[in-house]
């Protein structure tokens, strides 16, 4: 790099025409030392379908996205994308996460960082079988008359065809994966991962087989995790049950206590009523005995500080096989009697003390006739409507049952603490950090693990019994014998292990763990764990428990939480809902690069919010649009010119503005990347792109461009405009791989493949402040112009006179330059423009701006717009100009503002007062009298 007066172009080595050169047909390999030959001309119209598989094929086919087998000792980066379930398709979620996760390695790869972008697939044990199980149902088969070894091959033929699919979506949104190294999580290795965990989970006494409360799914048959249940906001009814008094005299005369509840169904399994022991309304009742309506079982009143006294009565009845508040109050009662397991497997009453009459009667189906019977029998006092949440199987779609059931889980107390260490010291960070506080809430409230389920599908969990004295012990492979009694009759639990167990292995188990694998060595810790914000606690906290249980560090530094995206009713985009359409069809429609974009600007990405497919499609469409039209205008202007050194400080105003923005821009762009403000990124990129290169100085410079200024000031414009371009295209690279790749063949560039050129420097390009703080003076002058000529209605071809009074040293500057009052005259379509000097009079019967940077007078034909019009707007502005002094004042007044402000917030309140006090003066002046009739008006 020079001294920063001139710019080196590395970019134009060929020395080609882009009018003569644009991508091949056929992609040159990037093996070679030299780029693509000759191409045609750039097509006028973007057209995402003409290009976009045929980069992908190319990139694919030359290994662009293989990571180093051996990249030694130097920084990597690595990024396991979040396997998606072999369900389906993918949804927003995936192209979500795998949009932002690709930007931020073919960042990184540009970097020249080694780069590992593995992708993977999760079995999903619960929800691949009800998937497959849907799909046979369809066909006219029974799943539960089939085999278990039948069943799999079902499932491993659903797996084949779902996984094709995936794996065409993902590469159709570019992502710069390296398939070489996918993972399955039913693949052999990985399950010898899962296994070895188990294994050396039971061995140090964290998993553990027991009796426990669980959410349970009476249609699929097995216990769910919590990720598993959906709240569903249910319309129901509440129900004010009269519980007798035990006493059969005070019962003759009505005497009971009156239980709300919303599960009549359940009342069978009570064991208590209890209420609030600060509850004066019910003080006489506790400890007396009340008897379960329908029954002749009596149950004790007792007191707990979970009850709230708000809700029905303020007495709740106990029932501790079907309720988890329920299951807790017990525990703390052990003078109650024991469980009472009224509810099957399948929801339907069962049990010594559920009547007869109830036996075997399906769950919803009882709560009707149990309100019949209580009404029946004057115990129901009333019922009334009520709106309460109730969890839903994702699955299955059924309301869940809490269940006491035997299952395998895990202690995670100390791994919670070791990975809420992890968070607090700063080993791990999450991005945005507000998610912090709600993960350190869920580490200090952690429940048992249920590891266990109830389905065919899975890992199976490695234990094996001893059918002779019941003994059982964690294996790798079925033993011969039992070890404890000799008996040669052994089974494996039927069970599987829940998909989270085996995905919490997924930073390292894809890198070969628990062997020492070159992989595991090179490519460990990940980098940065993206994924969405509502599994931070299903996932992410186990990973790193996970984690620092087995490799005794961290799974990764970062852990960069992206936001929900929703549709218009503010739900979740979901495959379960049917309301997230396939991204392929939108890539189809629209093109994968205007998709990406759309995915990361203007919604922030961790952030989310709902989702407009028309309107944010279009939005990337036309900015890509934008794009695909400068790359055109340079290469319809001629010859590109040969590589040489140029001296940017002698270049006009507006190319030394551009060449100082895009300097501004790489660094403000790689700043946000390196702090994953990916939004803020593309926002910087899309202001860049199209405010400041295609609008402003694809203008400014028009006349030059276009050779009018002579042979040498058009080279000189161009080869900065290809140079900036190239530059550009680097940038938007990771954003939209595409688009950047067909129109870096079509520029002069060095290299075969954008995907693996250099990321570009800052330093490549000049910074110019003073050029910087001249162009945005400049700009506001002409659109200072534009308002008066539009608020004047006057046409386009004419050329009215115009004077400037400068305010700002830099507007002075750019008015003394012939070029700066040229390119003011050409963009806002001025005659003659004159400077005032500071004690000159205003012309009479112009109209006037004040502006931050200066008084701007038009002399405008006659038959503009009414002077009254003017003059109300000019009251306006001075009024609005007054509140913002005011309140202004009031702040810099404030003592405690002036002790607390850091001293650059003071300094700029200070030079925002006398902006302002100066606007406000130039203001009134224009108001008083003497003013001429036509009066000005400020923007």
């Amino acid at each position: 790099m020079n001294d920063g007066s001139e710019a080196g172009d590395r970019t134009t080595g060929r020395g080609s025409t882009p009018a003569a050169t644009a991508s091949p047909s056929t992609p040159a390999d990037v093996r070679g030392s030299s780029p693509p030959g000759p191409a045609a001309e750039l097509p006028k119209r973007y057209d995402p379908a003409s290009f976009e598989a045929k980069w992908q094929t190319f990139w694919e086919e030359r290994g662009l996205f293989r990571a180093p087998d051996l990249p030694g000792a130097a920084p990597h980066w690595t990024i396991v994308f979040p396997p998606p379930n072999v369900t389906g398709i993918l949804t927003f979620g995936h192209s979500l996460q795998g949009t932002t996760q690709d930007l931020l390695c073919r960042w990184q790869r540009m970097k020249g960082v080694p780069t590992l972008f593995l992708p993977g697939l999760d079995h999903a044990g619960v929800a691949t079988q009800m998937a497959v199980r849907k799909a046979l149902e369809k066909q006219g088969v029974n799943v539960s008359r089939i085999s278990k070894e039948e069943l799999h091959s079902r499932i491993e033929e659903w797996r084949k065809e779902k996984e094709q699919y995936i794996r065409r979506q993902l590469t159709a949104h570019g992502l710069s994966m390296d398939w070489s190294r996918y993972v399955y999580t039913m693949d052999p290795r990985y399950c010898r991962a899962v296994r070895t965990a188990f294994q050396a989970l039971y061995r140090d006494g964290l998993v553990y087989r027991a009796e426990r409360m669980v959410n349970w799914d009476p249609k699929l048959l097995t216990a769910l995790s919590d990720l598993e249940v959906i709240p569903t906001e249910t319309h129901g009814k509440l129900w004010y049950v009269r519980y007798p008094s035990a006493d059969p005299a005070e019962a003759a005369h009505g005497e009971g206590f009156v239980v709300a509840t919303t599960r009549p169904e359940t009342i069978f399994g009570d064991v208590a009523v209890a209420v609030n022991p600060e509850d004066e309304r019910h003080r006489a009742w506790v400890g007396r005995k009340v008897v379960i309506p329908l029954t002749e079982r009596a149950i004790p009143i007792v007191t707990d500080k979970a009850i709230d006294p708000t809700f029905g009565t303020g007495g709740l009845k106990v029932t501790p096989s079907h309720d988890r508040v329920d299951h807790d109050i017990a525990l703390r009662h052990p003078e109650l009697p024991s469980k009472r397991d009224t509810l099957d497997e399948r929801g339907r009453l069962t049990g010594e003390f559920v009547p007869e009459r109830f036996q075997g009667v399906e769950r919803f189906q009882a709560r009707k006739a149990i309100v019949e019977e209580l009404q029946a029998a004057g115990l129901l006092v009333k019922e009334e409507p009520h709106t309460h949440n109730v969890g839903h199987s994702e699955r299955s779609e059924v309301p869940i049952e809490p269940r006491l059931s035997t299952q395998w889980f895990v202690n995670t107390s100390h791994m919670g603490l070791r990975a809420l260490e992890a968070v607090r010291q700063g080993e791990v960070k999450i991005v945005p950090d507000r998610w912090i506080k709600t993960y350190y809430n869920f580490m200090e409230n952690l429940e048992p693990w249920c590891i266990s389920r109830q389905v065919v599908w899975g890992h199976e969990i490695p234990v094996w019994y001893c059918d002779t004295c019941g003994a059982y012990d964690a294996y790798d492979s079925a033993p011969a014998k039992c070890p404890k009694c000799g008996g040669a009759k052994l089974h494996q639990d039927p069970d599987v292990l829940d998909t989270w167990f085996s995905s919490w292995l997924w930073p390292f188990a894809t890198l070969g763990w628990p062997d020492a694998t070159p992989d595991l060595a090179a490519y460990f810790p990940v980098s940065v764990l993206g994924t969405g914000s509502d599994i931070v606690f299903f996932w992410v906290a186990r990973m790193i428990m996970g984690s620092l249980q087995f490799l005794d560090r961290p799974p990764f530094p970062y852990v960069y939480l992206t936001g929900i995206l929703t549709d218009r009713q503010g739900r979740k985009l979901s495959k379960h809902l049917g309301n997230s359409p396939d991204p392929l069809e939108l890539i189809e429609q629209w093109g994968a690069d205007a998709f990406r974009f759309a995915l990361l600007f203007p919604i922030p990405v961790e952030e989310g919010g709902a989702w407009d497919p028309q309107r944010m499609m279009e939005g990337g469409r036309n900015f890509l649009t934008k794009v695909w039209n400068l790359n055109r205008l340079l290469g319809t202007l001629g010859p590109a010119p040969a590589a040489r050194k140029m001296d940017v400080a002698s270049l006009p105003l507006m190319d030394r503005w551009l060449a100082s923005r895009w300097s501004r821009t790489a660094e403000v762009v790689d700043q946000r990347l390196s702090s994953f403000d990916l939004t803020g990124a593309a926002g910087a990129l899309h202001q860049f792109v199209w405010h400041e290169m295609a609008d402003w100085w694809a203008e400014a410079a028009k006349d030059r461009l276009n050779g009018r200024e002579g042979k040498a000031a058009q080279e000189a414009s161009l080869q900065l405009g290809w140079q900036v371009l190239e530059r550009t295209l680097r940038l938007l690279h990771p954003f939209v791989p595409h688009i950047t790749e067909e129109l870096w063949h079509h520029a002069p560039h060095d290299g075969a493949s954008l995907a693996v050129a250099r990321w570009p420097s800052p330093e490549e390009l000049p910074r110019d402040p003073r050029a910087e703080e001249d162009g945005a003076a400049l700009q506001e002058l002409v659109r200072g112009f534009r308002t008066l000529r539009s608020d004047a209605k006057i046409p386009l071809d004419a050329r009215p006179e115009a004077q400037v009074r400068p305010r700002t040293t830099a507007a002075g500057r750019v008015l003394a330059l012939a070029e700066g009052s040229a390119t003011i005259t050409q963009l806002a379509r001025l005659g003659p423009l004159h400077m005032l000097a500071p004690e000159a009079k205003e012309p009479a019967g112009a109209r006037a701006l004040v502006t931050e940077v200066a008084e701007i007078f038009l002399l405008a034909p006659a038959g503009a717009a009414p002077a009254a019009e003017e003059l109300l707007a000019l009251r306006k502005e001075r009024d609005l100009v007054a509140d913002l002094l005011t309140k202004t004042r009031a702040r810099l007044a404030d003592a405690t503002f002036r002790a607390r402000a850091p001293p650059k917030v003071l300094a700029e309140a200070e030079k925002k007062e006398k902006e302002l006090a100066d606007r406000l003066a130039l203001l009134e002046q224009h108001l008083v009298p003497s003013a001429p009739a036509t009066s000005p008006r400020t923007a």
